[in-house]
């Protein structure tokens, strides 16, 4: 999957000469924490609430008096030439950047110009969805040896009594690190018929929820 697939996109925007206001006033109303700054259509920066609010503190400093927020500009408080993506980056690459430089949020950009943005929620979004997290689901874990025939076998009981299989997740066994304990996240079903043909398979049947 790449970024394309999973992006928002027309993401809202704000300009260099901007206010810190204006800029805070935009992340309120739309629920966001990140603003790309776009002039012509152009990446110039990214400002976040976390750059907001070090403006103010740093700003403040040992003054009584406060700065106006609306004094001061976006341009001299953003993060300039920021992190970016390309719209076929891979979603893994993009949530690896994410994660290693500790940012809430990538820019997506084509032939230097905006076309979307990616946040840490949109991935965590896209995680749930695939692992089936918010649908009515079984589970069964089964610890079987890594040879992927084992898998083939297991999958195919899955299948061969009409369930689906939403995802798999997998996880070491700490007892032999020869085997894997295999998470079968299923459509909606009794487990105990599988349970039970899984085990006559020769395979450790560890968990099973309906």
């Amino acid at each position: 999957m790449i970024v394309q697939e999973v992006m928002s996109l027309k993401p809202v925007t704000i300009r260099e000469r901007d206010s810190l206001y204006l800029a805070l006033d935009l992340m309120r109303r739309h629920s966001i924490r990140h603003l790309p700054v776009v002039e012509e259509g152009r990446l110039r920066g990214i400002i976040t609430e976390s750059d907001i609010r070090g403006a103010f503190l740093g700003d403040n400093g040992n003054k009584s008096t406060p700065r106006d927020p609306e004094e001061m500009s976006v341009g001299d408080h953003m993060t300039r030439e920021p992190l970016a993506v390309a719209p076929e980056t891979h979603i893994e690459d993009a949530a690896l950047l994410i994660y290693k430089n500790k940012i809430g949020a990538l820019p997506v950009v084509q032939n230097q110009s905006l076309v979307g943005i990616i946040s840490i929620m949109d991935i965590l979004g896209l995680f749930v969805d695939m692992m089936g997290i918010l649908h009515s689901s079984s589970r069964i874990d089964v610890v079987m040896g890594k040879d992927p025939r084992n898998f083939e076998k297991v999958s195919k009981i899955i299948n061969d009594q009409g369930i689906n299989i939403i995802s798999v997740g997998m996880a070491p066994f700490k007892e032999d690190k020869k085997k894997q304990t295999y998470i079968f996240r299923l459509d909606l079903c009794e487990t105990g018929p599988l349970v039970e043909k899984i085990t006559t398979a020769g395979f450790q049947v560890i968990s099973a929820m309906d």
